[in-house]
């Protein structure tokens, strides 16, 4: 299983040789991870809502692109590239962007809004749906580059 290395992920992918035991660890992992984010660790305002609404939209939109740069109804291993690559672009999203951003988005709460707000705000919905269209296209980015390998 990769965790960072997504050229050897792609050059695996495209040779064809990732085993089904290798693809259930990555599909363990991703449901691991949604699962621990689907947990409400606070209470829920009308944000929320919204930042539920607007994440499913660009979950199913996103998932629709990336399955037309896998080739759509023509493309080959779909799944198997999905798990496999937003498993490792999600890991290092979170190290190169994720944390960093969060530290200058909660600095700058801190100093300019007086702390960190309990509830969900308008900058939460912002930032994470900037986050989510990233990491589609990230993702999307990367299957293309698989499913144009394969076929050449």
């Amino acid at each position: 299983m990769y965790i960072w290395k997504i050229d050897k992920l792609n050059e695996e992918l495209v040779a064809g040789n990732m085993p089904e035991r290798e693809v259930f660890k990555y599909l363990v992992a991703s449901s691991i991870l949604y699962a621990l984010a689907m947990i409400q660790y606070s209470n829920p305002n009308s944000i929320d809502t919204w930042s539920g609404v607007t994440a499913g939209l660009v979950t199913l939109i996103g998932l629709f692109f990336i399955y037309k740069c896998n080739g759509g109804d023509n493309g080959k291993d779909f799944l198997i590239r999905y798990l496999s690559i937003s498993w490792v672009v999600f890991v290092r999203m979170f190290v190169l962007l994720m944390i960093p951003t969060m530290v200058v988005v909660f600095t700058l709460q801190e100093i300019y809004m007086g702390g960190i707000p309990d509830e969900t705000t308008n900058i939460d919905l912002i930032y994470m749906t900037a986050i989510e269209i990233a990491f589609v296209l990230w993702v999307a980015k990367h299957v293309n580059s698989v499913a144009r390998a394969s076929n050449a």
